[in-house]
């Protein structure tokens, strides 16, 4: 377990000018594909991947590089094969299973809530290669990239202030409101927070891009065949 009394070599004012620059060259990097893509789904997955690798790149430089922390610090360690599959597989699953109890109060409110853009590609793809790189989307580039910022860099800057427990409801928050999907803040915001005490309890990120990608892969499976309507 980590002591929250050791504040990250990174502060506020990285994390805003990371997220604010990941914005920018994300909608530059889009712009310039939709020049090039025609394909709506090919457009988003090569938008996807782009933004995932600009999130991670920019947290690696300012963390590591202009920071001088470790990849320790960010929870870069070898992780230990039972948390992985307790903590990573057996989490993810339970978070999934979360979040489909908590999105039928969500369906009863709000039926014709939209879907997020993600879950409306899965549905719109036929039995070819585009699912498959979908899945990798959403399992491998997605976690890895929102694990690095998320816990790996915002929420050990909000633990030095706040503890273990507010600084993951308030690093939830941030990730549920990143997602900009006004009806499933709330569920996104509780995801993030336990992703956060995930963390916490086991120091290492790749659990948590485990758990984080299992939730994602289990998800898309359950749209995809539409098990889950």
């Amino acid at each position: 377990m980590q002591d929250h009394t050791l504040k990250p070599r990174w502060g506020l004012i990285d994390i805003i000018i990371v997220y604010a620059a990941a914005v920018l060259l994300t909608l530059f990097a889009g712009r310039a594909l939709a020049h090039i893509l025609i394909d709506p789904v090919t457009l988003f997955i090569s938008g996807a991947v782009l933004q995932s690798l600009i999130i991670i790149g920019l947290v690696l430089i300012f963390t590591l590089y202009i920071n001088r922390a470790r990849l320790a610090d960010l929870g870069i360690k070898k992780p230990a094969g039972k948390q992985l599959l307790l903590y990573g597989l057996l989490g993810g699953a339970l978070l999934m299973v979360l979040m489909v109890i908590l999105g039928i109060p969500i369906a009863k409110l709000q039926p014709q809530v939209q879907p997020q853009l993600f879950e409306q590609m899965l549905r719109g793809v036929g039995q070819d290669s585009s699912f498959f790189f979908l899945l990798v989307l959403g399992v491998v580039f997605a976690p890895i990239s929102e694990e690095l910022f998320y816990r790996g860099m915002i929420y050990p800057v909000f633990r030095g202030y706040l503890g273990p427990g507010w600084a993951a409801v308030l690093a939830g928050l941030v990730f549920g409101l990143a997602h900009w999907d006004l009806w499933r803040t709330i569920p996104l915001a509780i995801g993030g927070a336990l992703l956060c005490l995930l963390y916490q309890r086991t120091g290492n990120l790749w659990v948590t891009v485990v758990a984080h990608g299992t939730w994602n892969g289990l998800m898309s499976l359950l749209v995809y065949y539409s098990i889950l309507v």
